[in-house]
């Protein structure tokens, strides 16, 4: 009886363990491929896409602000470009300071790096062309197929294999999508990053090309391990080209100053490749970059150092 009693009780325990251990994968399972109801995309939910039948060339049908007259991304003629001294250098506040906690999501267009600070150290960009301080809200990627196409704006015509944007929104102004519903033509500010490919891993881009097998399918979203943003882009006060544009997807709303740095950061071909592997609802995300659009009548401003 006594044997009987400690088989059952050891058979009783591995089954508790079994199923806690199930329970664990579960809830990672659900980690990595839901999408909190809740949770602030930089827009609103749009239907489009990158392919033939929802891309690009089909945006004006549902958006008639993409056919606009500041749309983005543009070329960057240097030689055309008028130079400026400002008044004050652009100031970056607390990017080096690590958020509380941070996650990485697929939206089925694009890549997106998110950060929750305290509200004394959230990271703040404010001078240089900008009149009001505008908060970080989140990072996103864009790629081509091959190492020779990817980043949305061209510098003289030249494309990169891929292009970092820092999304910012007006200091007041809760969301990305709250700013498109005021209109407000200085609502947001975009910051964008070129990458260029290297020999060697770019280890500060490890915790996000790492993370980048969990999002894999579309409307996934996984927490990484916090960092500051300083460790894949380094804050600079001069020497970037800015100009006045849209959101460079749907809905392209033209509430947009771009502020564009020139000096890229380096990527190796092995973590390009790694975005490459990113889905939509469309299959394989091999390309999500909008050509570029036609300049018109606007000016670009090339910031050299400040006379402070």
């Amino acid at each position: 009886m006594l044997d009987s009693s400690l088989t059952e009780s050891l058979i009783a325990g591995c089954c508790t363990l079994l199923l806690v251990f199930l329970l664990f994968e579960i809830v990672d399972w659900i980690e990595v491929f839901t999408w909190p109801e809740n949770d602030e995309n930089i827009l609103p939910t749009f239907s489009f896409g990158y392919a033939h039948k929802n891309g690009p060339h089909t945006w004006k049908d549902l958006y008639p602000e993409s056919a606009g007259n500041n749309q983005s991304p543009i070329n960057i003629s240097t030689r055309y470009a008028i130079v400026v001294q400002p008044s004050e250098p652009l100031r970056w506040s607390s990017y080096n300071s690590s958020p509380l906690s941070m996650s990485l999501s697929n939206d089925g267009h694009t890549v997106t790096l998110r950060g929750i600070w305290t509200e004394t150290s959230w990271p703040q960009l404010h001078g240089g062309p900008l009149s009001n301080k505008y908060d970080v809200f989140n990072i996103l990627f864009h790629w081509g197929p091959c190492n020779q196409e990817g980043s949305e704006h061209t510098l003289d015509y030249i494309r990169f294999p891929m292009e970092l944007q820092v999304i910012h929104i007006k200091h007041g102004i809760k969301s990305p999508k709250d700013a498109i519903i005021l209109g407000a033509r200085d609502g947001i500010v975009i910051v964008s990053f070129f990458l260029q490919v290297s020999a060697m891993d770019n280890p500060y881009l490890d915790h996000i090309v790492s993370n980048l097998w969990r999002i894999i399918k579309p409307n996934s979203k996984v927490n990484i391990p916090p960092f500051p943003l300083e460790w894949i882009f380094a804050p600079f006060d001069r020497d970037y080209y800015t100009y006045n544009g849209s959101l460079s997807q749907p809905p392209c709303s033209e509430i947009v100053t771009w502020i564009i740095q020139k000096e890229p950061i380096v990527i190796s071909a092995l973590q390009v490749e790694r975005f490459r592997k990113i889905c939509s609802v469309d299959g394989p995300l091999l390309l999500n970059c909008r050509p570029v659009q036609p300049l018109n009548e606007r000016d670009i401003y090339f910031y050299e150092e400040s006379k402070s």
